[in-house]
């Protein structure tokens, strides 16, 4: 009998921790790459890169924004810098959305198609403003 007690007790005991365990906050763990490769994203635009995108080659749907955050002040690439994200190896189409100046304006994109990431290998993608045509 006084181990069908102990019983009962362990299991309203697990219960209850794991009850609990719910009503934190979740952990999210990082992704993991069985192949991981680098993609460096250099800004030399006049303004800030927001946000960031990559579709494997031949697809569409352009997903989440791989700077992983909802504030796009928090999540961006200032003139001038520099942010390397990880990748699953593969072939990829990229697109960054980016404000034409530091004040807000309009959001604009630039686009790159069929890079191949290898874990030897990053893809180094440089943005840079279009030449101004001079006519």
């Amino acid at each position: 009998m006084k181990q069908k007690r102990y019983a009962i007790v362990a299991i309203l005991a697990i219960g209850f921790s794991l009850a609990a365990c719910g009503e934190s906050d979740p952990v999210v763990p990082e992704p993991m790459f069985d192949s991981p490769s680098t993609v460096r994203v250099v800004n030399r635009l006049l303004g800030p890169v927001i946000f960031f995108f990559a579709r494997p080659c031949g697809t569409s749907d352009w997903g989440s924004d791989l700077f992983g955050t909802d504030h796009p002040v928090e999540g961006s690439i200032q003139p001038g810098g520099q942010r390397d994200f990880t990748v699953e190896a593969g072939c990829y189409d990229f697109r960054a959305q980016y404000l034409q100046t530091t004040e807000p304006g309009p959001l604009l994109d630039k686009l790159l198609f069929n890079q191949a990431a290898t874990p030897v290998t990053p893809v180094i993608w440089t943005l840079e403003d279009d030449p101004v045509d001079p006519s």
